[in-house]
């Protein structure tokens, strides 16, 4: 076997080797912008999903079926307690004509078993019943409290307060991604003035 044939024979096991590497690295591309398509449908869906739920339970901050139920103080102490991801305040929950005390708060650890390291569970409490948190992929949830001007009150706080209006910021990242490339695929939603009509009783 002379010389020029076994240059032919390495030769072709190169462009073999570089055409079968291209073909892979295109195969993988290919399912990285599958899996990134369809984890970004998913985080939009969670969003207006989680979106819709808080924009229902904090439009009822202050309301009661019963008015003559609700504390005496009443705007002063609809949001009976404010941090920067927790919030308690005052509200009818099931329309029943008593006042209830909801908590909502941001967990502080990981998920077991849940791939994105930063996602914690949020978690809602009504009166002193068992929380119920909620995976969806969460990984920022924000409150900022003001008063009627604008000026901000700083955290944390209890009543009597002067809130008037809050700013929710909310990040979501999906629970699993392709090589835990988390951020590339992420929605923030903020709502600049969730002011709720019972506060102005």
């Amino acid at each position: 076997m002379g010389s020029t044939t076994l240059i032919d024979i390495a030769g072709s096991f190169l462009v073999s080797g570089l055409l079968l590497l291209t073909a892979l690295q295109l195969d993988q591309k290919s399912i990285q912008t599958t899996f990134d398509s369809q984890a970004g449908l998913t985080v939009q869906e969670n969003m207006v999903e989680l979106i819709e739920y808080l924009q229902y339970n904090f439009r009822k901050i202050g309301y009661c079926r019963i008015p003559s139920k609700l504390p005496s103080s009443a705007a002063s102490s609809f949001i009976q307690k404010g941090d920067t991801s927790c919030i308690w305040f005052l509200t009818d929950a099931s329309n029943s004509g008593n006042v209830d005390t909801v908590k909502y708060w941001l967990g502080t650890t990981p998920i077991p078993g849940c791939p994105n390291p930063h996602a914690r569970l949020l978690y809602r409490q009504i009166n002193s019943n068992a929380p119920v948190g909620t995976n969806l992929g969460i990984t920022q949830f924000e409150i900022q409290y003001y008063e009627a001007f604008g000026i901000p009150i700083p955290t944390p706080f209890g009543p009597p307060n002067q809130t008037q209006f809050i700013i929710l910021t909310v990040r979501m990242e999906p629970i699993s991604a392709f090589n835990t490339n988390y951020s590339n695929n992420f929605a923030i939603w903020r709502q600049t003035r969730m002011v709720s009509r019972n506060m102005k009783r």
